[in-house]
């Protein structure tokens, strides 16, 4: 038998063989990679539904669970088969004052010609979008008044951890508890004991200063005031925690205040409180809370009460968080000596904070900064 070497018999049939894959290939990054891209555009328009609705919710006061209930809503609404793929973050909490939200959301997208050359069906489409919310003036409802961590009367600041032994800030919310916080600096004896809150104004307008930086002058009544009627014109952000016990947080440093606006700041807290009977209707105002151990003098180094940094000038708190409180009323005199049952040798120094404790927010406060908060809020994307 000879064998025709001419004989091209068979030989489309390979070409055509490789060619099918080529074009099956081509199919697969023309008609797949159009409906990925579709579907990503889909997934994304979802997640920015859905932060902003979350930021909405936060806003209005409906609280975590109603946030992330809202979020999957109008998320699924834009992407039947949208679903969480990592648990949304709220680095400052669900409160009304401000805040920010990142969601993740995605979908899955079946291929057409994929399979045919060993590509996986479905593939998943993920993405993320991230929405901020506050008052319109910026930081909404703070007190430029900071409480010392360790000396907070009756009340707490709840940390508590996970079963990994890292701060769990999405635990439940204690129940509300009346809180006493007195300050006299009235007789020698009562400047030594001081406070059982340790009060102490802050500029805010040092917010996150070096801790070495020098300060400037003191904030006038007028901006204090300002500020707690109206919001301080941008966000008060707090560095975050170290994630292990026991909980560290790398403290803000802001500037002490001065000293002289008794009266008129007892006046402009009053003012955000309700009715001094009816415990539960005044406004959720934002404490700063300083962490002594941690504040420093001027040139940066540590000044611990105590004395245990020798004699030295406290010049700028360490800010680790904020206590939010309904105020209930500012009071003074023998008032003051009564509600916080404190023996003052001279009604007329002491003052007493008597607050509502509603929780701790080691986030800091977010706002969209500009302008005087005149009740609104501000929702935007902001990734």
């Amino acid at each position: 038998m000879r064998v025709n070497g001419r004989d091209e018999s068979g030989a489309v049939a390979v070409m055509v063989a490789i060619l099918l894959v080529v074009m099956v290939g081509m199919l697969a990054l023309t008609v797949d990679g159009g409906l990925l891209w579709t579907k990503f555009r889909a997934v994304r328009t979802a997640n920015d539904a859905a932060a902003l609705a979350a930021a909405y919710s936060c806003a209005t006061g409906e609280g975590l669970a109603g946030a992330e209930a809202k979020a999957t809503e109008v998320a699924t609404a834009n992407v039947a088969d949208a679903t969480n793929v990592e648990p949304n973050e709220y680095p400052q909490g669900c409160e009304i004052s401000g805040g920010q939200v990142t969601v993740h959301y995605g979908g899955q997208q079946e291929l057409m010609f994929g399979p045919a050359i060993g590509i996986g069906s479905p593939k998943p489409v993920l993405t993320e979008a991230t929405a901020t919310w506050g008052g319109a003036g910026g930081a909404a409802n703070v007190v430029p008044l900071m409480l010392g961590m360790q000396r907070l009367s009756t009340c707490d600041i709840p940390w508590e951890y996970d079963e990994n032994g890292l701060p769990d800030y999405s635990s439940p919310t204690p129940v509300p508890k009346d809180c006493f916080f007195w300050w006299d600096n009235g007789t020698p004896q009562d400047q030594t004991a001081l406070t059982n809150a340790e009060w102490g104004l802050i500029d805010l307008r040092t917010w996150d200063i070096e801790k070495w930086a020098a300060c400037p002058g003191n904030a006038s009544q007028g901006d204090v005031s300002d500020w707690i009627y109206d919001g301080y014109p941008d966000s008060l952000l707090l560095s975050e925690p170290l994630p292990v016990p026991p909980l560290f947080q790398w403290p803000t440093y802001v500037c002490r205040g001065a000293g002289f606006q008794g009266g008129a700041l007892n006046n402009d807290i009053n003012a955000q409180a309700g009715d001094p009977l009816v415990v539960g209707d005044g406004d959720k105002l934002f404490f700063p809370i300083n962490d002594s151990n941690q504040q420093v003098q001027a040139d940066g180094n540590l000044c611990r009460p105590d004395g245990l940094d020798g004699a030295c000038s406290v010049h700028k708190y360490a800010i680790i968080g904020f206590a939010v409180l309904e105020v209930v009323q500012v009071w003074t005199g023998q008032q003051a000596q009564v509600k916080c049952d404190h023996p003052a040798d001279n009604n007329g120094s002491l003052r007493c904070l008597q607050a509502v404790w509603i929780g701790f927010q080691p986030g800091g406060i977010s706002g969209s900064g500009g302008g005087q908060n005149f009740g609104l809020f501000a929702v935007a994307l902001t990734g």
